[in-house]
């Protein structure tokens, strides 16, 4: 699907706009984008903005991929920006005029969510920073065509979304895990035991019910921990469940399949696809009552017969280990120099 590969000069530079000191998967994958620019001999530099989470510039998780910033881009033809699907009023500011301009959709649903943001009740400083910082014309999938701006798709349910809405993406490119969580790919792990890990920000009373009905096993929130505290969980953990919305393809659940858990998903958002998220369907389910004696008795299994059900996810494991390789060729094919 590579359509329209994005033409670089020696004398491009590429900024790539990022949330100031924000640790979340998005953040994550603007750097890496920015890192292996640099590696590929491309002109990379982060340009941070203000968010009302912001408290540092550069988050400490994202020093080392050492990724030089700007405070004003160069408003230049020939020069690129790229901008996440969250923070798209640049594409409309003066300043910015002249600049190549590209939207990286690592999410879908947070593309609609940001507009609805900024018309929220919230205290009179906040409103005025979201205001400053995504006020713009509404920037439909119409205007952005009309505009000349390029997408980048993330997962395929970004894919899908942009067709269905009349824009083609140039090309696919996704992120890859943290090296914490693939040092140990050969090596031993811990013994697992009868412990189900899942993400509070992600689920509701959905999952409280099922929590109810297998409280034999240990469950452990995953919420406010370092990478190392979460490999560490996930390393000890037999299954990860998760019936949260997927709105890209999300970084906990496939961390978990690297660190040798099992998963039970439900099928909203990405999840929903087996491009994304390529696990057997005996192991998706919708997120609906009706299901629930059939989530309770896969539960039941795959924590009993761990040793057997956690080979149904050798394949999806096997792929997020080339994700890294699979990231740095798309780039090439992607991002030319001429």
């Amino acid at each position: 699907m590579w359509n329209q590969p994005i033409i670089c000069s020696p004398e491009t530079k590429i900024y790539i706009f990022s949330p100031a000191g924000t640790a979340t998967g998005g953040p994550e994958a603007l750097h890496q984008l920015g890192h292996h620019l640099n590696q590929l001999g491309f002109n990379a530099f982060m340009f941070y903005y203000d968010t009302p989470d912001s408290r540092t510039l550069v988050h400490d998780n994202y020093k080392r991929y050492n990724v030089s910033y700007v405070t004003r881009p160069e408003n230049k033809a020939g020069n690129i920006m790229i901008l996440p699907e969250t923070y798209l009023a640049p594409l409309f500011r003066r300043k910015y005029s002249a600049i190549k301009k590209v939207v990286w959709w690592l999410s879908v649903v947070n593309y609609y969510l940001t507009q609805k943001e900024v018309d929220k009740e919230s205290s009179r400083s906040k409103r005025s920073l979201l205001k400053k910082l995504f006020s713009s014309p509404v920037p439909t999938f119409q205007l952005l065509k009309d505009k000349g701006v390029l997408s980048i798709a993330h997962s395929w349910y970004s894919v899908v979304h942009l067709r269905k809405n009349g824009v083609e993406p140039v090309g696919q490119l996704s992120d890859y895990m943290n090296d914490v969580f693939l040092k140990d790919k050969d090596g031993a792990q811990a013994q697992k035991e009868a412990i189900i890990i899942w993400n509070p920000k992600k689920n509701d009373d959905f999952l409280q019910e099922i929590i109810d009905q297998t409280s034999q096993f240990q469950w452990k929130a995953i919420s406010n921990m370092s990478p190392e505290e979460v490999a560490g969980w996930m390393n000890r953990a037999k299954l990860y469940l998760d019936f949260g919305y997927h709105p890209g393809k999300e970084r906990m659940p496939r961390e978990a399949c690297i660190m040798r858990c099992c998963m039970i998903i439900g099928k909203v958002g990405s999840a929903a696809y087996a491009e994304d998220m390529p696990i057997p369907e005996k192991y998706r389910f919708e997120k609906n009552h009706d299901d629930l004696p059939a989530i309770i008795k896969c539960i039941n299994d795959c924590m009993v017969n761990y040793d057997k059900c956690i080979g149904d996810f050798n394949p999806y494991r096997d792929a997020l280990y080339g994700e890294k390789e699979k990231f740095i060729a798309d780039i090439k094919k992607l991002f030319v120099k001429v």
